[in-house]
């Protein structure tokens, strides 16, 4: 295991003191990295106004002093994350909160706060957005470029000029079409959650949400495909192969493509996978409390004690969250107060508190 002094302590105190690492992302470039942190509050804290969040980029070639970024807000609520699109797509940095807010960084050009991702549900022939609402569940890089998902069933990309197009052959249920009861809705609601989604390329993913429900975009067309169970599929992760890894509620792990799939790993937790991702050869997945964990055989195991290549344990303590640069060649976990990469063989931590000297 290695270790890079991302910070110093003048730096710590300056960007990072009081707050802690929500989500990471690889950067719009080789040496680039970002990182959504949120403030640290007491339980019984009075929070009228919010908390603070912020976009910190960190351009690691650059020296201590211009190394940083930071753009900060109380608009961005608890689910909040951040991804980045790269080059040949605008490359900029982009953090997306569960009610549609957008806070976007692109070095010289743009920064700070945009419109939200457009979404009214009359226009579609559905119950007005104030009444049924349109929310974000993760946002994700896939290929080169930014994803959102979330509900009802909703996918948008991030385009040029700072836009978003969303998916309409992925349609919105039926049970919020205008006129429906109040009792349909609710039903409908309960399982119009897209929670994931990855893939090779921007024309080869798969979506998962609520209720067993996979989608899968070939050849820039969605279609939905079968799936063996009902039970809300939380991750999906996908192999240079094609095969996708998908993980539903109880952290059971499916694999396969299409409508071939079958459970490699059967469990019984009560706190789903949040994050997943397919690096050297096998499966990542996080969560919050319970994390990070790697598939060997038909086990998750805790990371830090896999039999092959484990990972530190003092990594093991903040992976929370993981990205994978785009050439699948660097994977980066963070979360509390650390953050480390890894390349297939050697463990980099680059911050993991602030620095003692």
């Amino acid at each position: 295991m290695e270790n890079m002094m991302v910070f110093d302590k003048s730096a710590w105190k300056k960007y990072m003191d009081g707050f802690f690492v929500r989500d990471c992302t690889f950067g719009f470039e080789d040496g680039r990295l970002g990182f959504l942190i949120y403030e640290e509050v007491e339980a019984d804290a009075h929070l009228e106004h919010g908390w603070q969040m912020r976009l910190l980029a960190v351009k690691l070639t650059n020296p201590i002093d211009t190394r940083f970024f930071y753009i900060t807000t109380n608009s961005i609520g608890v689910g909040g994350m951040i991804a980045s699109a790269w080059q040949p797509k605008q490359p900029e940095f982009v953090v997306a909160g569960i009610g549609r807010e957008i806070y976007s960084y692109k070095p010289k050009e743009y920064k700070g706060r945009e419109l939200e991702i457009p979404f009214d549900g009359k226009g579609y022939g559905y119950q007005d957005v104030g009444e049924v609402g349109c929310a974000i569940s993760k946002t994700v890089r896939v290929g080169h470029t930014v994803f959102a998902v979330g509900a009802p069933m909703r996918v948008f990309e991030r385009t040029a000029g700072q836009q978003w197009v969303t998916h309409e052959e992925i349609p919105i249920p039926a049970g919020l079409k205008l006129g429906r009861s109040d009792e349909e809705i609710r039903a409908a609601l309960s399982d119009a959650n897209l929670n994931d989604l990855a893939g090779l390329n921007e024309q080869e993913m798969y979506a998962v949400g609520h209720a067993g429900t996979l989608w899968q975009r070939t050849q820039d067309k969605w279609r939905q495909r079968a799936f063996p169970t009902n039970l809300d599929l939380f991750t999906v992760a996908v192999a240079p192969d094609g095969t996708a890894y998908i993980t539903d509620r109880r952290c059971s792990v499916w694999k396969g493509q299409e409508e071939r799939w079958e459970r490699i790993v059967q469990a019984d937790s009560t706190l789903p996978y949040q994050d997943s991702a397919w690096f050297a050869g096998r499966l990542w997945c996080t969560n919050d409390s319970a994390g990070p964990f790697v598939l060997e055989g038909k086990k998750m195991v805790p990371a830090h004690q896999a039999k092959k290549d484990p990972m530190p344990a003092q990594v093991a303590c903040f992976a929370h969250r993981i990205d994978v640069s785009p050439d699948g060649k660097t994977m980066l976990v963070a979360g509390r107060h650390g953050a480390a990469t890894y390349d297939g063989k050697t463990w980099t931590v680059l911050f993991d508190g602030m620095p003692d000297d």
